[in-house]
């Protein structure tokens, strides 16, 4: 039995920790394959050799680092700090080494990389460890060999029945107060995939590298997807409401009519999901409505038609986006937005577009983030072109930390004043039905003190977790 230990780094990202879906997948196949799986979830920055240490407890035969672009500046601390006391194979797999291998392998003690989903290729791998047979052949992974040459292996094609899967282990983390965190709330993904090409984000890129990428986006049957939730309620059963973490839950509205009358009948608890504009018709809206959805939360992304269709691909009117919003104000359905700012080329005026339309469309809540220019995407190569990048981004850790590329139609000191705007009008939004008309008093007194607010909410202040909690309470008292 082989036994790889994984350091999942989410370390200051302004988010509060959460599960790892992905994760959770791997270790519950790499369980089911006969080998051991375990986790060390930094959420904060510790010294490398208390990593290290934690690391090499129970003597694992690989360290496996998953990450994100934004978690980048932290491999190379910690990888570092194990090699100063063990020669253990490293690697790293996620988001970041599978649109960037070579920068991963930049890091010196670095050996292999993972690339995509990995559910049957790191199993092969710990089977052929076990064995003591060559993994530098084995299929989804990359490996630094001899003189620093490349052994590069062809990935295996994605599992089209998502129902083949083992249901996610989520017994890696501390799941219990992970949920107690969000108030009774607990994380679940149903489906796999992305069909949209969004050039600020990296779906296209993780589509495209498989030999099967028409697979990509993934329902599985129905039953296999209420059988899962009805296996996290056995597990956990405190859960008081799901969280969809899926990027489009109701992608097919054929799959999902199906799935949101049984989940309604079987399941019951109320839910929050994503949904795109396009997709929440009269028709679904009333489903959700019906299957007990309180909360939908919709990416605007920006407030500038003209923007938002020819630099993001979003091609969503504002006349469209104002009248789903008002329908789910109609049908009682709370929602949320998610807006950028910063985009390459962007002014102030189109900035500006962006606070006035969450006004129009006056969601139950929302955030806002700085855009950030990920490897490979299209935006990130059309700021590589222009000479937009800036080297600070790479001490970068999240999407809140501040302004990634050179602005070049409006300043900066502009763009972050319009970001806290933004920001203030989204929290005093999720707010206002608990604290009434003292949330506008809120807003003007962070107005004027905006450095408090960025210290209050920005970063995972115990402030900003007890107005979390207060949200996510209120949606459960609907």
């Amino acid at each position: 039995m082989a036994h790889i230990r994984v350091i999942y780094l989410d370390i200051d990202t302004g988010y509060f920790p959460d599960l790892h879906h992905g994760l959770a997948s791997l270790s519950a196949s790499v369980k089911r394959a006969g080998h051991y799986f375990s986790l060390q979830h930094l959420t904060s920055a510790i010294p490398a050799e208390d990593a290290a240490k934690a690391a090499l407890e129970g003597n694992p035969d690989i360290i496996g680092f998953s990450l994100t672009t934004n978690q980048r500046k932290y491999l190379d601390r910690y990888s570092q700090g194990i090699s100063g006391k063990s020669d253990i194979m490293q690697m790293a797999g996620g988001i970041h080494p599978t649109v960037d291998p070579l920068d991963v392998f930049n890091s010196e003690a670095i050996k292999g990389v993972c690339l995509g989903e990995a559910e049957y290729s790191l199993p092969l791998l710990l089977n052929r460890l076990d064995a003591k047979t060559n993994i530098l052949e084995t299929p989804g992974f990359w490996f630094k060999a001899d003189g620093d040459s490349i052994i590069r292996n062809q990935l295996l094609p994605l599992e089209g029945d998502i129902s083949k899967l083992a249901y996610p282990d989520y017994s890696i983390f501390d799941t219990k107060r992970i949920i107690d965190s969000d108030s009774g709330w607990m994380s679940m993904l149903i489906s796999r995939g992305c069909p949209y090409d969004c050039t600020y984000c990296c779906n296209y890129l993780l589509r495209n590298i498989y030999p099967n990428k028409d697979q990509y986006v993934r329902l599985p049957p129905v039953d296999y997807a209420l059988n899962l939730i009805k296996s996290n309620l056995s597990t956990y059963p405190n859960i008081k409401g799901v969280n969809f973490s899926d990027d489009l839950l109701l992608f097919n509205s054929k799959w999902f009519t199906e799935f949101i009358k049984r989940y309604r009948q079987e399941v019951a608890l109320p839910f929050i999901c994503n949904a795109r504009i396009s997709s929440l018709t009269e028709d679904v809206s009333m489903l959700l409505r019906d299957a007990g959805c309180i909360l939908v939360r919709i990416g605007i992304e920006s407030g500038n038609e003209s923007l938002r269709r020819s630099l993001l691909k979003r091609n969503e009117t504002n006349a469209e986006i104002i009248e789903v919003f008002h329908r789910l104000k109609s049908l009682k359905i709370p929602s949320f937005s998610y807006n950028i700012l910063g985009f390459p080329f962007e002014t102030e005026e189109q900035m500006n577009e962006t606070l006035e339309l969450n006004k129009a469309i006056q969601p139950n809540g929302g955030t806002c983030f700085y855009f950030f220019p990920y490897p490979g995407t299209h935006l990130y190569n059309l700021c590589e072109e222009s000479g937009l990048l800036l080297e600070s981004s790479k001490e970068m850790s999240g999407y809140f930390d501040g302004i990634s590329i050179k602005l070049t139609h409006a300043r900066q000191n502009i763009c972050k004043k319009i970001y806290n705007n933004l920001r203030l009008y989204l929290l005093t939004r999720s707010l206002k039905r608990r604290l009434g008309v003292v949330h506008k008093l809120l807003y003007a007194f962070c107005r004027v003190y905006p450095d408090l607010f960025i210290r209050l909410f920005t970063r995972r202040s115990g402030f900003k977790n007890i107005l979390r909690k207060i949200f996510y309470k209120q949606l459960l008292v609907r």
